[in-house]
């Protein structure tokens, strides 16, 4: 195992055994359930909508080089203007340079899984540059020091007490505050953010190839009042997120909001940017920085890549027995769950080794995937080619080779005692299985003995 291996491990024991953290994610689930029951209802038939979805996002894959062109030449055809960033490096320091350059200093930023996955707040606040998260629940965990838990519900992780208790000290308010009271003071801190910002960040659900266009769902529309009056406005987006035509939305929005908690079953707000706003009012530009950090190499991986179509419903990791057990935190991921550990193969072996066990094999995450993806396999994919490459796994090969050989061939099985089996059995899974469950026990007799004796009675 190797040292972050070793390191998440050690993790996960000490929260899969906190009693408080499992009620609430037992009760972050029940939720899911039951808004999930009825989502199905929405569609004449969920199974055909499933397959258009993944059949425009995959069919992207073959002509990314071209359409990655095209978007670059229409969105800059639109007054914006495109930066390419190879890695996480690249996008922090891309942000910071046109910040630095428009002279932005007070900075309002939208949630964006891609800037969590490269560590953008972190490394703005560095810097120096005052920025403030305006989503919600990102705001929440930020009063913690903290990152999302879950890319849906960033504070699902938190109490109202323990949110109203941190309100108290940060905002000198009544510690003993209702939800409804709590949104109020969020709201009223972050009204003047929005009033004084320079410069916003966002991320995008989708961008378009044959229009340019950004592609951007929200709930609380604060995504809507951080672009209104900042001058600078950047994207920082992945190029996964491409897609051919702007009618292919009319597909892929109402499944990305397919398990929305909202009595009407969808987003808030869709909006639709094609170049900066020029007006008497505002005179904008627009950045977009596309992102590549590893999905290139995910993108050549001809069962892996499918991966890249999820849409980032957070379905999979809701319904996820593992990610509902252990939480967000321990992943390292910024997308945690079933995809995040897909994903993270395109870091290297040494580096995904450790989540590629982080399946049950339940299948849960496949039924409720809007774009049917078969996510179970995937990690099986994963699991397999980690195998082959790992040299530390080197051993338990052996070991596995040699029982495998044992149970093929039923005579060579009788003819060790029932001990010496549980002594191979134990060797085996003792620290793993053998650590929390009780070691399975082998009889005395096994079934092809006890079967020859039954016969040989009834002669």
């Amino acid at each position: 195992m190797t040292e972050k291996g070793a390191i998440f491990s050690q993790n996960v024991k000490q929260i899969a055994f906190d009693s408080e953290h499992l009620k609430k994610m037992r009760a972050r689930y029940d939720f899911f359930m039951c808004v999930a029951e009825e989502c199905a209802n929405h569609y004449a038939n969920i199974e055909l909508e499933k397959s258009r979805a993944f059949n425009i996002r995959n069919k992207a894959f073959k002509y990314y080089d071209k359409l990655l062109v095209d978007f670059e030449t229409n969105f800059m055809n639109n007054g914006g203007t495109v930066r390419w960033a190879r890695d996480a490096e690249e996008a922090k320091q891309m942000v910071y340079n046109i910040l630095s350059d428009e002279k932005a200093k007070n900075v309002v930023k939208t949630k964006s899984i891609l800037a969590e996955e490269v560590g953008l707040m972190p490394y703005l606040e560095m810097k120096k540059v005052n920025v403030t998260e305006t989503d919600t629940g990102d705001f929440i965990c930020y009063q913690y020091n903290e990152r999302p838990s879950d890319p849906s519900h960033s504070a699902a992780h938190k109490t109202k007490t323990e949110i109203a208790e941190t309100y108290s000290e940060k905002f000198g308010v009544n510690n003993d505050l209702n939800a409804k009271q709590l949104m109020t003071v969020t709201r009223k801190v972050l009204n003047d953010k929005y009033l004084n910002a320079n410069a916003a960040i966002t991320g995008a659900d989708f961008i378009v190839a044959d229009t340019g266009d950004i592609v951007i769902s929200e709930d609380e529309g604060n995504v809507l009042k951080s672009v209104a009056k900042a001058k600078i406005h950047i994207v920082l987006v992945g190029i996964d997120k491409l897609i051919p035509s702007i009618d292919d939305i009319s597909v892929l929005l109402p499944l990305s909001s397919l398990y929305e908690v909202t009595k009407i079953k969808s987003k808030s707000y869709f909006t639709i940017i094609n170049g900066p706003a020029k007006d008497e009012f505002v005179n904008q530009k627009i950045y977009v920085v596309l992102v590549d950090n590893n999905r290139s190499k995910m993108l050549e991986k001809e069962q892996q890549r499918r991966i890249m179509t999820c849409i980032e419903c957070g379905a999979c990791h809701s319904v996820c027995p593992v990610f509902n057990t252990i939480g967000g935190h321990v992943y390292e991921n910024a997308f945690p769950g079933p995809v995040g550990v897909i994903q993270k193969i395109a870091d290297g072996y040494e580096e995904s080794a450790h989540l590629a066990t982080l399946c049950a094999s339940c299948h849960q995450c496949e039924q409720y995937c809007p774009m049917n993806i078969k996510i179970s396999d995937l990690i099986l994919r994963n699991r397999v080619e980690i195998a082959k490459e790992d040299g530390s796994l080197l051993g338990e090969r052996r070991v596995f080779n040699f029982i495998m050989k044992r149970v093929e061939n039923r005579k060579d099985m009788d003819k060790t005692k029932e001990f010496i089996n549980r002594l191979e059995l134990k060797q085996l899974i003792k620290k793993t299985w053998g650590v929390h469950h009780e070691m399975p026990v082998f009889p005395e007799k096994s079934f092809s003995e006890l079967w020859r004796s039954m016969n040989e009675s009834e002669e």
